[in-house]
């Protein structure tokens, strides 16, 4: 099996067996406001799986577990969009775990190895992300990675939220 190997964290294929964790990461109101910005509908099981499913059939999409060092799953990276415009690639990456979020380093490595992989094994050459404006521990640390603020658009003007698209590039991806 493929393994993204870190220092503090490691990526492997998101499988199955990892559903009900992250089902509940998921349904976290604290996770859905740091990741989306706003508090929104519970998930079911059924859903998780319509969802893991239908991507692991989509030739644009691979969804990644992130484990810590003792193999703990903490969440997932979903990397998405793969060449549908050519060269580019979308990540949503979430680590449900929030007492881990106060240690930036886990979050920071997730994004780093699954940008080394686009580029260097998908051919990627411009790596996107959407977050919300709320997210400024993210924000931060995306721009120490050599991301850049591409647009900035009102997500969802009920729930007041704002989101921020950054980009990177191989040359620009700032590696440790």
């Amino acid at each position: 099996m493929l393994r993204l190997t870190g220092t503090f964290v490691d990526l492997r294929p998101l499988e199955e067996a990892d559903l009900d964790r992250r089902l509940e990461m998921v349904n976290d109101p604290d996770v859905q406001r740091l990741y989306i910005g706003a508090v929104v509908d519970q998930n079911t099981r059924f859903d998780m799986e319509s969802w893991f499913y239908s991507l692991k059939e989509d030739p644009f999409s691979e969804q990644w577990a992130i484990e810590t060092k003792d193999g703990t799953y903490i969440g997932d990276i979903d990397l998405h969009s793969i060449h549908v415009i050519k060269g580019e690639a979308w990540i949503s990456p979430m680590i449900g775990d929030l007492s881990l979020n106060e240690n930036p380093a886990y979050r920071r490595e997730a994004i780093q190895l699954i940008a080394d992989y686009a580029f260097q094994e998908r051919g990627v050459e411009k790596l996107l992300i959407d977050l919300p404006s709320t997210d400024k521990q993210g924000l931060e640390l995306l721009r120490e990675l050599g991301f850049v603020v591409t647009e900035e658009t009102e997500f969802d003007f009920i729930h007041d939220v704002q989101t921020v698209t950054l980009a990177v590039t191989p040359e620009s991806l700032r590696r440790g």
